[in-house]
């Protein structure tokens, strides 16, 4: 039997097992968190007349989605993030699915053109979807009640991950343009 629990504890350790148990000890995520999370979505799929699910996980954004209606949200952002950033990392997915921009710009790889033009067209729309996906996510802000000033300061403090990278090749519009932008809609909204 002393034998058969070394052996299971080499072989543990051996595939990883110490790094599993590692990786299973996350922060719980507080029930002040949860409910914002569920209230989120509740006012979302009212709004947006659907039924996605938020789910909770480790994303190398802030929030993802699938246009099946599958919202991520990053459990170290939620945790550490404002009220006002969390909906409005929700709210720009929820529109990303809602308009199934994954399907569209999956579709535009498939038809043949030539490398160059390619490349132009799905950055070009991958910018265009970025930007209706910040506008309807600012019109539910207003609309739902939360406050632009801790959007903006959100939008703010995102690193620019294309710093340098000239504005036509840019995905992501630099991000006082893109607050500049958010306000807009906001306030007209």
């Amino acid at each position: 039997m002393k034998k058969f629990c070394i052996i299971a504890l080499i072989t543990y350790s051996l595939i990883g097992g110490s790094t599993l148990s590692k990786a299973t000890i996350v922060p719980r995520v507080s029930e002040e968190r949860l409910q914002l999370i569920r209230e989120i979505q509740q006012k979302l799929n009212l709004s947006f007349h659907c039924e996605f699910s938020v789910h909770i996980g480790q994303t190398r954004k802030y929030a993802t989605a699938n246009s099946s209606g599958i919202i991520m949200i990053d459990r170290s952002f939620l945790q550490s993030a404002d009220p006002e950033s969390i909906f409005f990392a929700i709210a720009h997915e929820y529109a990303h699915a809602y308009l199934q921009h994954d399907v569209l710009l999956y579709g535009q790889m498939t038809n043949p053109k030539g490398v160059n033009e390619e490349l132009r067209s799905w950055t070009d729309t991958r910018r265009h979807f970025e930007k209706e996906a910040d506008g309807i996510a600012a019109r539910k802000a207003k609309q739902m009640g939360f406050a632009i000033e801790g959007i903006i300061k959100f939008i703010l403090e995102i690193p620019d991950l294309e710093k340098g990278v000239p504005a036509e090749d840019r995905v992501y519009s630099k991000p006082s343009e893109r607050a500049h932008y958010i306000l807009a809609v906001f306030q007209s909204s």
